[in-house]
């Protein structure tokens, strides 16, 4: 399955290093996978989209080792665009619209097909009332985001990337051509959209399949978000062929469900350093304050999950 997938991961535009080069990376780069619970007007909070960036925002200050954020249920107008002017010029952040899937309601399909018009049906933003008319259709585009750090030496590309066995699926991604360094943040469909977890268990071996072709270019990788699956399920049992997975004892919940947000570093290239879930906390973890400290309530239903590597040499 593998090889037949590799021609899609050509993504980025421009030259690419070599594998020889030295990265300048820093010591210590962390990661931070959040769903945001953002873009349907029902989810937790839905209407603190400010505070929800502020959170980020917040969790980047505090943490110079922060190089890569991974959110989902953002949307364009009202996350990634405030998120990307507060970062400021020292990041980038990059959106991909979630396409529309096909739902089905005992058994009769109700959602778009796959006629090549409706596979470009993107999911709107419910909770952006800006500019709406009372009634009227949302406008803005709902999906997931990846923001990276410039690095010394950094040369980002922004890139969307389709899973090839269901192109309605894939990742928001920023590749850095001059430090070998690729990122991405998925959003897998939830059990209600996807009872048997086909979806899911194609969109995690197009995921692996994907980003392996970069790690054998000498790309360090880090992949992940809300997959929608608990450690070791079918889903994610591609990803741990060539990865690993940032809180390496499975135990810690991200949401009332269990652990359903994961973070995945490459063999090649990185040492775990450490894992906490929520934010503020260290390596070594602090008490679970859910997101509730600065704003004294839950903005989501998801807790923020952080893996922190060690850039080394080879595997």
């Amino acid at each position: 399955m593998a090889v037949a997938l590799f021609a899609a991961v050509l993504l980025a535009p421009g030259g690419v290093a070599s594998a020889a080069d030295v990265p300048r990376l820093p010591k210590y780069v962390s990661v931070l996978s959040w769903n945001m619970c953002g873009a349907w007007d029902g989810c937790t909070a839905w209407e603190k989209p400010a505070e929800k960036v502020g959170l980020v925002v917040e969790a980047v200050e505090d943490d110079p080792s922060v190089a890569v954020v991974m959110l989902q249920e953002v949307c364009r107008g009202l996350h990634a665009e405030p998120l990307q002017e507060r970062l400021g010029e020292g990041w980038q952040v990059q959106f991909r619209a979630a396409p529309v899937v096909p739902r089905y309601e005992k058994g009769n399909l109700v959602g778009p097909t796959d006629r090549a018009d409706d596979l470009h049906k993107v999911n709107l933003c419910s909770a952006d009332k800006r500019n709406v008319p009372p009634g009227g259709p949302p406008t803005d585009e709902a999906g997931v985001l990846v923001a990276m750090k410039k690095l010394p030496g950094s040369e980002l590309h922004g890139e969307n990337m389709s899973f090839v066995q269901d192109v309605r699926q894939g990742a928001a991604c920023i590749k850095d051509t001059g430090n070998l360094l690729f990122a991405c943040s998925s959003h897998f469909l939830n059990k209600v959209a996807d009872p048997d977890e086909e979806s899911r268990v194609r969109s995690g071996w197009n995921f692996r399949d994907q980003t392996f072709h970069l790690q054998a270019q000498g790309y360090r990788t880090v992949i992940g978000g809300d997959l929608n699956a608990r450690p070791d399920t079918r889903p994610l049992q591609p990803l741990y062929e060539g990865n690993f997975e940032a809180d390496v004892n499975l135990q810690r919940a991200t949401h009332p469900e269990g652990k359903l947000d994961h973070v995945f570093f490459s063999d090649y290239g990185w040492d775990l350093v450490g894992a906490s879930v929520d934010y503020p906390g260290t390596v070594e973890g602090l008490p679970g304050l859910f997101t509730l400290p600065r704003f004294g309530e839950r903005l989501s239903d998801h807790s923020i999950l952080k893996g922190v590597v060690e850039p080394v040499s080879g595997w």
